[in-house]
């Protein structure tokens, strides 16, 4: 198993790495505690993702919950949906299935791949081992992983199977299922985090982001808070953190260099809250996978 670090874009879409450009799936194995934050930052991407958990315990944030999924369960993400995991076990590692939205013809896309992703909705499904349906979908996505890497002769057509029996499963019981009730993710607060991962290099206020919303800064901190889980200023903090590492792994940039470069007012400040989220101080952090 070969672990991935994700690849975001300025505004924390995820690219995903493609083999086959004209065949949109990507399959990978990840032991979350060997990436390089050790957790998988908040992020979205177009792809629908279907996950299975294969050790230990996953937590998955999202829309401001946190659930702990175990060994043998798993989760739906649908296009678009910001979402965070992080890992409540070592071992904690997982199968992540992402596939391209515009895979079929226009009449598979209409008729049972939009319905699927179209506002109203439904933005994630846990999926839990013990309900047939959902048990059929962590099936297909441990086979179509073993496709993916065995790679034998037709393994294209085994894993496009797979897919349709998920979408299909996904369409029984979520988006026919009346009783269902989750809510749907604010394009508001994506437009809110969009500029935060532009200008995270500057001081951002409560009121400018309460602009980008239309709503007062009590209520923009409400419906932030409500769907990543924090306060913007949290937020705000951990990304610039997140920043500091690409800088401290990818650069020689001084300590103070890179305090600056992520919009912290002060270095020691930098030094005091980085030692907190990572344990480490950023010299011994970067001197850690030097060494590695």
């Amino acid at each position: 198993m070969k672990t991935r670090d994700i690849i975001l874009n300025s505004l924390n879409e995820e690219l995903i790495p493609y083999t086959e450009p004209d065949w949109l799936h990507s399959i990978e194995c990840t032991n979350i505690s060997k990436t390089l934050l050790g957790y998988i930052p908040l992020h979205w991407h177009e792809e629908l993702q279907f996950v299975a958990v294969v050790k230990g315990t996953v937590e998955l944030h999202i829309l401001g919950e946190k659930m702990s999924l175990a060994e043998g369960s798993g989760f739906f993400i649908n296009s678009g949906i910001i979402h965070e995991i992080h890992a409540k076990t070592l071992n904690a590692t997982f199968i992540c299935w992402n596939i391209g939205i515009t895979l079929f013809d226009k009449h598979i896309q209409t008729k049972y791949i939009l319905p699927l992703i179209q506002e109203g909705s439904t933005p994630y499904v846990i999926l839990n081992p013990s309900n047939e349906g959902h048990n059929r979908i962590i099936q297909a996505i441990m086979t179509s992983y073993d496709c993916y890497i065995i790679k034998e002769k037709s393994f294209e057509l085994i894993i496009t199977i797979q897919y349709l029996i998920c979408i299909k499963e996904l369409l029984h019981e979520v988006v026919l299922d009346s009783t269902n009730n989750n809510p749907i993710y604010d394009q508001r607060v994506k437009n809110i985090l969009e500029y935060i991962h532009t200008h995270y290099r500057t001081q951002i206020k409560l009121e400018t982001l309460a602009d980008i919303a239309y709503l007062s800064k009590s209520e923009t901190n409400r419906l932030f808070k409500k769907h990543v889980g924090r306060t913007p200023f949290t937020y705000i903090l951990d990304y610039r953190l997140e920043r500091s590492i690409d800088l401290l792994i990818g650069t020689r940039s001084t300590i103070t260099e890179i305090a600056i470069e992520c919009g912290f007012s002060s270095v020691s400040y930098f030094i005091d809250k980085f030692k907190k989220a990572f344990h480490h101080t950023p010299k011994k952090y970067r001197d850690a996978k030097k060494v590695k």
